[in-house]
């Protein structure tokens, strides 16, 4: 059975690709959990997914992962805690890369985004050390497929969790009404399967992937409709007054700027380009999604 390794699956990303993945026949997955303690590891595990340490800064540890896989998916996490993530996340990404390299391995699916410094000026960090990574395995001439993935639906839980304001929660997102593109984990994860298995029709490109595109506004309306008596209304901030309100969390600075460039520059987020990647595949909307986790979503916002 051939083996593919997941790279990130201490991330919610990286758990979703390396679930979705499992399901394939033929394939087995190594899922790599640096700490070994991870979240997810119990939901890959039911889904037949090998979990295994590894130490990210040692060539020899990822060598020992990577040997006999197939193919090689990455999504590098950001630290926001370490004030030197960006430098640490980049020389992870290229241990990554140079074993992949000397391996010979024949497809590597990354995660990558534009390069927001050499496009605008504008640092945002944790996309810097994703477009710094691509660019490294392109010099080294790695087969390599690209994926551009926006923000998720799972981050509305995490780092996007709306605010507490008496009876409502606030949406607290600086695109105005501009509309922002959007995805569930689980629809990236079924993406990499496809690629992963039509090798040829993917390798050397790069897909912009989105599921909806979809204001702030939108996004308040559907998950008061669904997740009732709950109320959530957009916060309508500049980006200047996101990065003052966060401004005591070490991600502050590096999403108010993220969400800058979004604003600034067309990320090439394609609904219509993804769903040609996965004919099959119906990609699931905000809205559908929302419904679809209402419990959940009622608990994490409770």
């Amino acid at each position: 059975m051939e083996t593919v390794t997941v790279f990130g699956a201490d991330g919610v990303l990286g758990a979703a690709v390396a679930r979705r993945v499992s399901r394939s026949c033929g394939l087995s997955v190594k899922a790599v959990d640096p700490d070994g303690n991870g979240q997810y590891n119990a939901e890959m595990k039911k889904s037949g997914v090998q979990v295994i340490q590894c130490n990210l800064n040692d060539v020899k540890s990822i060598k020992k992962v990577i040997s006999g896989s197939k193919a090689v998916f990455f999504n590098t996490v950001s630290n926001f805690r370490n004030p030197n993530f960006l430098n640490k996340e980049i020389a992870q990404g290229r241990n990554i890369a140079d074993v992949c390299s000397a391996l010979k391995i024949k497809h590597v699916v990354f995660c990558t985004e534009l390069h927001p410094i050499r496009i605008s000026g504008i640092a945002a960090r944790h996309l810097v050390a994703k477009a710094e990574i691509e660019e490294y395995m392109r010099y080294k001439g790695i087969p390599l497929t690209n994926l551009i993935v926006p923000t998720l639906y799972e981050d509305l839980v995490g780092i996007l969790k709306p605010e507490y304001a008496g009876n409502e929660r606030l949406l607290i997102i600086p695109m105005g009404t501009t509309p922002l593109d959007m995805i569930c984990a689980d629809d990236v994860g079924e993406i990499v399967r496809v690629i992963i298995n039509n090798r040829s029709a993917h390798i050397n490109r790069t897909h912009s992937v989105s599921g909806d595109k979809i204001t702030i506004k939108e996004m308040a309306h559907y998950l008061s409709k669904h997740l009732r008596p709950l109320c959530f209304r957009d916060k309508q901030v500049t980006i200047h007054e996101y990065q003052e309100m966060y401004s005591p969390r070490p991600w502050a600075q590096d999403y108010a700027n993220m969400f800058d460039f979004f604003l600034r520059v067309d990320q090439r987020y394609n609904v219509d380009a993804t769903r040609r990647i996965i004919p099959k595949l119906t990609l699931t909307g905000f809205e559908e999604w929302v419904a679809k986790n209402s419990q959940k979503l009622c608990y994490a916002f409770s």
